[in-house]
């Protein structure tokens, strides 16, 4: 039950669209520089373990109970990346190192309607907002909204040491 209630606080995020497809493929994941393996804090409070898995090309991330999910990353811009979290749901944000922490950010209300648009997207409410269309569509949002600056800080992993 502790791990429902937990993910379920993680997909309340803002920064957070629930997807249907990948949209950070295996061959396009990389290890992202600044983001540390080791222990982190999820803005929920729960600690999660994240260790860079070079075979898979991913993150393998896990809480104290076992293994919860794995994480792809691609760089959108300088400093910006596309990360895809896979569990129970398939979630997919834009996040960045900011010094020893991963911060989130989401897209401004005003910037939103119009990248939708642009790539052919709609959004489904829901505890966690779903991204409906291509995958290929959310990556290109993604890669839209990092270039235009049209996003704001969000939560943030705080990072707690190996």
């Amino acid at each position: 039950m502790r791990r429902l209630a937990a993910l379920l606080l993680l997909l309340l995020l803002p920064a957070c669209y629930q997807v249907e497809g990948d949209t950070v493929a295996a061959s396009a994941s990389i290890r992202v520089d600044g983001v540390k393996d080791g222990r982190y804090r999820r803005p929920d409070g729960v600690e999660v373990r994240v260790t860079w898995n070079a075979a898979e090309k991913q993150y393998d991330v896990a809480t104290p109970d076992g293994p919860t999910g794995k994480a792809r990353a691609a760089r959108l811009a300088p400093g910006l990346f596309l990360v895809q979290y896979v569990d129970a749901a398939r979630l997919t944000l834009m996040a960045a190192p900011k010094g020893d922490d991963v911060v989130l950010y989401f897209a401004t209300k005003e910037a939103e309607p119009g990248l939708l648009k642009a790539h052919g997207l709609g959004i489904r409410p829901g505890p966690i907002n779903a991204l409906t269309g291509p995958a290929r569509g959310v990556a290109d949002f993604f890669k839209d909204l990092a270039m235009s600056g049209d996003f704001k800080e969000g939560e943030k992993l705080v990072y707690l040491g190996s």
